[in-house]
C-alpha cells in the first residue's frame, strides 16, 4: 500500500467516524428533548446514552488525530508504519484481541436488546464482555513485554 492509498483509507476512517458522531448527536438530542420519562427511566437506556456518548467522544478524537495526519505527511508515515508494524500484529494475534473485540461487541449488544426484557442478563452480558476485554488487554501487555 502506497501512501496516496493510505490517505484514501484515512479519509474514508474519516467519513465513517463522522456518521458514528453525528449518530451520537442525534441520539443525544433524542435523549434530551424527545424521550418519554418512562424511556429514561431504565437502566439500560441510561448505559446506551452513556456508550453512545463515550463512543461519539472517541470518534470525534479519531478524526481530530486522522485529521492531523493528514495535514503533516510526516505524522502520516509515522501513524502508516505503525498501523503496518508485523511485530504488534502478531501480538495481537497470539493475543487474540480480534476475536475478543468482536465478540464482546457482540455481547454488549445482545444485552441492550436482551435488557428492555430482563436486567439481570444485561448486567451479566455487559460485565462479562467488560471482564473479556480486560484479559485481552492483559494478555497484551504480557506479550508486549516478552516480544
Amino acid at each position: 500500500m502506497n501512501m496516496k492509498s493510505y490517505k484514501k483509507t484515512i479519509i474514508t476512517r474519516i467519513i465513517l467516524l463522522s456518521v458514528l458522531a453525528l449518530f451520537a448527536v442525534g441520539f443525544g438530542t433524542y435523549d434530551a428533548f424527545f424521550a418519554t420519562a418512562e424511556i429514561k427511566s431504565n437502566n439500560v437506556f441510561s448505559f446506551q446514552c452513556g456508550l453512545t456518548i463515550a463512543l461519539g467522544t472517541l470518534a470525534l478524537v479519531c478524526i481530530i488525530r486522522y485529521s492531523k495526519a493528514l495535514r503533516n505527511n510526516k505524522k502520516l508515515q509515522e501513524q502508516y508504519i505503525k498501523e503496518n508494524d508485523e511485530r504488534i500484529k502478531a501480538i495481537r494475534a497470539k493475543a487474540g484481541i480480534p476475536i475478543y473485540l468482536v465478540f464482546s461487541i457482540i455481547m454488549i449488544v445482545v444485552g441492550i436488546i436482551i435488557g428492555y426484557f430482563n436486567e439481570l442478563i444485561f448486567i451479566t452480558l455487559i460485565a462479562t464482555a467488560a471482564i473479556q476485554l480486560l484479559l485481552a488487554c492483559a494478555i497484551k501487555l504480557i506479550y508486549t513485554k516478552i516480544y
